[in-house]
């Protein structure tokens, strides 16, 4: 996956105007950066994992048709 520590922040935005005409520093990523990085990006993965599996879930028959108990009156009252 290519940019997998993409919130990290690796580059910052410079603030100063005195910068010498750079936008942009680089920022050491940190032992507790990546952590919280690889924590940030477990979740997302979870997430999607969840959503992927709730899209691909066909609807199921058991709950539509012994759901209500209309199937039990039916065959009750022949």
């Amino acid at each position: 996956m290519a940019g997998a520590f993409w919130g990290t922040r690796f580059l910052e935005i410079v603030k100063k105007h005195d910068s010498g005409g750079k936008v942009w520093k680089k920022i050491k990523l940190t032992p507790t950066r990546k952590a919280n990085a690889k924590k940030r990006l477990l979740r997302v993965w979870q997430n999607e994992a969840v959503l992927k599996a709730l899209s691909a879930e066909p609807p199921s028959g058991s709950a539509v048709s012994g759901g209500t108990g209309k199937e039990e009156e039916s065959s009750n009252s022949t």
